[in-house]
């Protein structure tokens, strides 16, 4: 069982009311510790399943109160070891607030970010021009790209326009440096379009789509049940940041129709990713405390399935005819050589 302590300070004429409120909850253990002044300090040992209905409705009671304020810790160990069931509930996530510190802390625009962006984008050129695939698993590792897909799927399901205009605005800086700066290493490659590595990223198959979107969805539900560790294999799986540079060192090298089809590779696992996101978090119970925002919460989420798909839709008719444009290319060419050859 994974558990969460709990610490809510309070005014310590509440003591009381809390007690009364924790005796109806299940819950592993609680104790309190007088502190100075006039507040109280409870701490409680839950179930972590259980821990947002508890913080909802500790909020609810005794938020109107400034004292008031509510601390959330992960439990590594605690003896003796609890004997209560695995709580049975629909849902297995950590709660919206941890999820909400998680992500926003995440997306911050600051001098890692970007160094973390330049790095992998050099390590991406590099390894897609020595057509290593290990160096250009490295890159995707350490690419901070995937988070802020995470906090605009995160961001449209609750209807937070803030948090979804930071989570685009991290995104759009990440792939505007990352293009930049592919175009200008391009500038001192000489870029082989028959190199594997490179090859395998100007054309999209619809497969690509299939795996963008599954991937999408298991990074999201490591984000939502705290399972970080599971975030590298996404990492690895969903392909953002390698067809971005791609895309650069192809344009600065003059294949622009092959960097066309390497940009419509990103724009596909962009898609499907960030449907993937709100799809799930849906289906993992993200969503709005308050019923006024949850109407407002849910046109907004609408809206936003309805474009990711109509993109989707799109990309599908783009690598369609994409497909077929270079499919004549290529006869064209292969009757060219023969009619020069006779």
């Amino acid at each position: 069982m994974e558990l969460r302590l709990i610490e809510a300070v309070l005014p310590k004429e509440k003591k009381e009311d809390i007690q009364t409120l924790l005796s109806k909850e299940n819950i592993v253990d609680f104790w309190r510790e007088e502190i100075v002044e006039d507040k109280i300090i409870f701490q409680i040992l839950v179930d972590a399943i259980l821990s947002e209905k508890l913080i909802d409705k500790l909020s609810r009671k005794f938020s109107k109160d400034e004292r008031f304020r509510i601390v959330s810790m992960d439990v590594k160990t605690t003896l003796p070891l609890p004997q209560q069931e695995i709580s049975k509930t629909k849902h297995i996530r950590v709660s919206i607030p941890e999820l909400y510190n998680a992500i926003v802390s995440s997306i911050e625009i600051n001098y890692i970010f970007i160094t973390m962006i330049v790095l992998s984008t050099i390590i991406a050129a590099f390894g897609l021009y020595k057509n290593s695939g290990a160096i250009i698993i490295g890159a995707m590792v350490i690419a901070p790209l995937l988070s802020p897909n995470i906090a605009v799927s995160f961001a449209t399901v609750l209807g937070d326009l803030e948090l979804e205009k930071k989570g685009i605005a991290a995104f759009l800086i990440g792939c505007f440096i990352a293009l930049l700066l592919s175009v200008a290493i391009g500038c001192f490659l000489n870029i082989d379009v028959d190199n594997f590595a490179i090859k395998s990223k100007i054309a999209v198959n619809y497969p690509d789509l299939i795996i963008a979107f599954v991937s999408g969805v298991a990074g999201t539900l490591a984000f939502t049940t705290g399972q970080m560790m599971g975030l590298v294999g996404v990492m690895v799986a969903i392909s953002l940041l390698p067809p971005l540079v791609n895309t650069g060192l192809l344009i600065s090298n003059g294949y622009f129709l092959y960097a066309t089809g390497s940009f419509l590779l990103f724009l596909a696992n962009f898609a499907s990713l960030n449907l993937a996101g709100v799809l799930t978090f849906l289906f993992q119970g993200v969503k709005p405390r308050k019923w006024w925002e949850e109407k407002k919460a849910k046109e907004h989420r609408i809206k936003a399935i309805i474009l990711w798909m109509i993109l989707i839709f799109i990309l599908i008719f783009a690598i369609f005819a994409e497909k077929k444009f270079l499919a004549k290319k290529r006869l064209f060419q292969e009757n060219k050589i023969y009619y020069f050859k006779k």
